[in-house]
């Protein structure tokens, strides 16, 4: 199949006088579909901060009264961390266990 030398003329005049209306409509279609990205990353972002909204009401304490008074966690001494040997002598007793394993 050949194609004339006056077709493909045509052709390529088609294909200039088009390609500036296809460059507006490339540039409008892009403007209008980063504007619907924008409303729809903003109604998620709505959506997110109702729902985050909705968690920390329900975490939220009933009574605020006795939100102070908090209950002690079962079994764990008061105040364990507080008296938390320093970080050198836990890893001087980790080497001498390793060292001499207990029996």
């Amino acid at each position: 199949m050949t194609v004339s030398l006056r077709v493909g003329r045509y052709l390529v005049a088609l294909l200039w006088h088009a390609f500036p209306y296809l460059c507006i409509g490339f540039a409008v279609g892009s403007i209008f579909s980063t504007l619907q990205v924008v409303k729809v990353m903003e109604s998620v972002d709505d959506y997110f901060y109702q729902a985050m909204a909705k968690v920390v009401h329900q975490c939220a304490p009933s009574d605020p009264a006795n939100a102070a008074d908090s209950e002690q966690v079962k079994g764990r001494a008061p105040g364990l961390s507080e008296h938390a040997p320093p970080f050198g002598q836990t890893e001087a007793r980790a080497e001498r266990t390793l060292e001499h394993p207990p029996p």
